[in-house]
């Protein structure tokens, strides 16, 4: 038989605030999110007034500058003037040859859907379908855009832009044509001998066919590109001096959140119940969000001070001395879960003695060496840069010979590892460092 009965039971749950979870939210945010977010709360709350330096913007940048004379200075003096980007340069050389109006349609279609190192990656097919035009417009299209300058734009291949760029050049070394026309790969791998053999010549011809040939540009359309580029504004400074160091937040990053009490005052004088209902609530909310903003900057704090006190090396030798650390070694260290270390790093950036560096940059794994004490992956890496800076290019180190110079140094390292971190730091392996 079914029967119901009321049961009394005891748990215990975490119940997670909308004032919590903003607070969580703001600890994550960047630098710049977060004035961006301080923003749109004190637009959207009556009682919030944010101020920031008198020489700065909400964004870091400095405010409109003034001349001797009191006037302000234009700010269009400072707008950067239009560059030409690749497709305006080559549109223009277009229109200077005598081409049929649809091969220059199919021709400036091209120009356009270049990418920015200059080669051409767009099927003939698509080239037809988006167009309807027949082929042999298409070819001669193309064969107008190879025409222009730079020498090898429009190519689909290195090996075309490299063949252009000798037709188009007469000064071009003998047999260079014939070395990327048969044998790019070897060329790689620096197989000169082969070369040699197969193309019947001596081997100081195919050496300087292959010395004009690295001298040409793999990329012609790089020097027309246009970078924007990134600036960042570090969350927080370390100075270090003789014997110790400060940590400070950012002053650009540091807006004064306050609380306008004349709103306050007014609802007073109106003695709407309505309208001092809602002030409560926008003050309540504000004062949550001042505390907020407060424990951000002293969990931040708390935190850099910890990662750069167990980075000491760090500070005095740079990115060779960084220890290997772990987000845990931090938690413990500050009485804090894992999880908040790891939201108060997220997007944060230091500028050390040493450049600006990623909060994250600081934890790295643990390497073994012979003497036990571990060593960060970090310094690793920095030390097997300084091997390959410092290597003869006419006998570069291989990878497991590297690995061997690590070893004798005390630290283990299989040749696998070290063509990885190799690798990640975008170096070439040794065959490719050669000097020819």
């Amino acid at each position: 038989m079914l029967s119901y009965q009321l049961v009394q039971d005891q748990s215990t749950k975490l119940a997670i605030t909308p004032e919590l979870k903003q607070s969580i939210h703001i600890l994550t945010m960047s630098a710049e999110d977060l004035v961006r977010y301080l923003q749109e709360q004190e637009a959207e709350n009556p009682v919030l007034e944010l101020e920031f330096r008198r020489d700065y913007d909400a964004y870091g940048y400095r405010r409109r500058a003034t001349i001797s004379n009191g006037y302000e200075m234009d700010p269009l003096r400072n707008a950067r003037q239009s560059q030409d980007t690749l497709e305006s340069r080559l549109r223009s050389q277009l229109r200077m040859l005598p081409l049929p109006r649809e091969v220059y349609r199919i021709a400036a279609f091209m120009a356009g859907n270049l990418r920015d190192d200059g080669y051409l990656d767009i099927p003939i097919t698509e080239i037809r379908r988006k167009l309807d035009v027949s082929e042999e417009l298409i070819r001669s299209a193309h064969e107008a855009l190879q025409s222009l300058e730079p020498a090898g734009v429009g190519c689909r291949d290195l090996s075309e832009c490299l063949l252009l760029q000798i037709n188009r050049d007469p000064a071009a070394a003998p047999y260079a044509y014939e070395v990327v026309d048969r044998y790019m790969s070897e060329l790689a791998y620096g197989k000169l001998e082969k070369i040699a053999m197969a193309l019947n010549i001596p081997m100081e011809t195919a050496r300087t066919a292959s010395e004009y040939i690295r001298g040409l540009n793999p990329r012609p359309g790089l020097a027309y590109a246009s970078f924007e580029p990134e600036y960042i504004v570090p969350d927080a400074i370390v100075e270090y001096y003789e014997g110790g160091f400060i940590v400070s937040i950012h002053p650009e990053n540091l807006p004064k959140l306050s609380i306008n009490n004349s709103s306050r005052e007014w609802v007073k004088l109106r003695g709407s119940a309505e309208a001092t209902s809602y002030l409560s609530s926008c003050v309540r909310s504000a004062r949550w969000l001042v505390r907020s903003l407060e424990k951000r900057n002293r969990t931040l704090m708390r935190v850099v001070n910890a990662i750069m006190e167990e980075q000491g090396q760090f500070l005095v030798e740079g990115i060779k001395g960084i220890a290997p650390m772990k987000m845990n070694t931090i938690s413990t260290k500050l009485d804090l879960h894992e999880s908040t270390v790891s939201r108060a790093v997220n997007g944060k950036f230091v500028l050390t003695p040493h450049g600006v560096l990623p909060l994250k940059y600081f934890f790295s794994a643990r390497l073994s060496t012979t003497g036990g004490s571990g060593v960060s992956s970090r310094s690793v890496k920095a030390r097997i840069k300084e091997l390959i800076d410092a290597e003869n290019k006419n006998i570069p180190y291989s990878d497991q010979h590297m690995a061997d110079m690590l070893r004798a140094e005390g630290i283990r390292l299989s040749r696998r590892t070290v063509a990885k971190y190799r690798e990640q730091m975008q170096i070439m392996p040794s065959s490719f460092r050669k000097r020819r």
